[in-house]
């Protein structure tokens, strides 16, 4: 078996479709890439991370650069370590959201960006070609490099439209033993937040204590928690720490959808401007820039595609609807911290509001996710959906499709060997209609 790669770096099943063989390789090849320096490295709570990291640093080092360790911090601090003017990229070992069998690698250029088109181009003309390693002479040195969970608080509190001080909330915040744990705390009280932390650890095993994905299915905990404890809101985590889902006051889980479009509501209202959210996005983030006269633009799915199209746009707000919020006034890239940070600020800028009132302040619609097992070619179903929908209305990633009143969007996953089928619409019917479609396709090519 093969790792999965992406444009965020490469992933499998530790032991099986990503070993400590294909870490350094993939490590090696990005030190080259990177030149000769500093690359910094940090990690999530994974059961196999220690042993990645330390392939990954050897990898490094037998080409000539310098690891340096991070520990345990999000990826979006690794992001922002990466930046340094002395450091020539990062690698944050993860695997977001998957289950703790898996890890990955996500590959940082020293802009503090997942890895551009270009330079996965190049990495992968590198991983082709023979290694050159370096003598004893000019081998790596690894050393650690402590305070970047600090460093990185510091940055979202330098963020002009962040309200740091003021009314003193509770959250309650659940981590799922991942690696936001220590950051999201230490968050809330530079805030002046109290809080209180669910699912701190991860079991012996190695597994996570919930569903490692913060969606609407995976959050109950989370909400009897902020029930119990009379909080004004719940904040869940994925493993690596850059997307955040919502829990308001009730205890209503209101899911990864919203993140992206209150963050965008709040950053519009004291600096309007262009947003860019990606194609599976819900129409939410659209009703958001609406209220302040902006406009928002579409990417393809996948960070770097947002980032660029935010670059494009000269955006500084966005984001993916999983929720993961990118603000470039902090850095380009997903940060959960900056979510939070955008939900406690708007509560103190809006005396008596709720996060509850917040969000039935926008309109309702229905959001439908399903994927099926993909064992041929995408290319293969096509010409059926063009048959069954008709030309896509942009064709960047797969189909996306302009609904009345929603939309619909089709495309091989980067992650998974799934296809995806997303749909959104104030209409049931309408993407109950579009999914049978979508299942007689499938059905026809045989792919489950």
């Amino acid at each position: 078996m093969k790792p999965i790669i992406s444009g965020s770096g490469i992933r499998g099943i530790f032991g099986r479709s990503l070993t400590v063989r294909n870490a350094a390789e993939f490590a090696s090849a990005f030190g080259v890439l990177a030149g000769r320096g500093n690359i910094v490295i940090g990690r999530d709570t994974r059961k196999s991370g220690p042993a990645v990291e330390a392939a990954v640093s050897a990898g490094l080092m037998a080409v000539g650069c310098n690891p340096l360790h991070l520990g345990i911090v999000p990826t979006p601090t690794v992001q922002l370590e990466a930046m340094d003017d002395s450091v020539r990229g990062g690698i944050s070992i993860t695997s977001s959201h998957n289950p703790g069998e898996w890890n990955a690698l996500k590959l940082i250029g020293s802009d503090g960006v997942f890895l551009r088109s270009d330079d996965r181009t190049q990495l992968m003309k590198i991983l082709d070609e023979e290694v050159n390693w370096v003598d004893y002479r000019s081998v790596g040195i690894p050393s650690d490099r402590p305070g970047s969970i600090g460093r990185h608080i510091e940055t979202i509190l330098d963020i002009p439209w962040i309200v740091s001080q003021g009314k003193r909330f509770k959250a309650v915040l659940d981590v799922t033993g991942g690696a936001a744990a220590e950051f999201a705390v230490e968050l809330m009280e530079e805030l002046g937040i109290d809080s209180v932390v669910i699912n701190p650890f991860m079991t012996q095993e190695g597994d996570f204590p919930r569903v490692a994905e913060p969606n609407m299915n995976s959050l109950k905990q989370l909400s009897e928690a902020v029930i119990r404890e009379r909080a004004d809101i719940g904040f869940a985590f994925d493993p690596d720490g850059d997307r955040l889902a919502i829990v308001d006051d009730n205890g209503r889980i209101i899911g990864e959808d919203y993140t992206v479009a209150l963050a965008i509501d709040y950053v519009l209202a004291s600096r309007p401007g262009n947003a860019v959210v990606n194609l599976s996005t819900s129409r939410l983030a659209e009703d958001a820039a609406e209220r302040h006269g902006c406009r928002v633009f579409r990417s393809p799915v996948g960070e770097v595609n947002v980032v660029e199209e935010m670059e494009l746009r000269d955006a500084l707000i966005g984001g993916e609807g999983n929720g993961g919020v990118i603000d470039r006034v902090c850095h380009a890239g997903r940060d959960s911290g900056v979510a939070m940070a955008c939900a406690i600020s708007f509560l103190r800028s809006n005396p008596g509001a709720t996060v509850g009132y917040w969000v039935d302040s926008f309109p309702s619609y229905t959001m439908f996710k399903y994927k099926i097992p993909l064992t041929g070619e995408f290319d293969l179903a096509v010409e059926g959906f063009k048959r069954e929908y008709g030309q896509a209305d942009d064709i960047r990633d797969g189909l996306w499709y302009i609904r009345e009143k929603g939309w619909m969007h089709i495309r091989p996953s980067g992650t998974e060997p799934v296809v995806r089928f997303i749909a959104e619409n104030a209409s049931r019917e309408t993407i109950e209609k579009d999914f049978r479609s979508f299942r007689k396709v499938m059905e026809n090519i045989c792919v489950e």
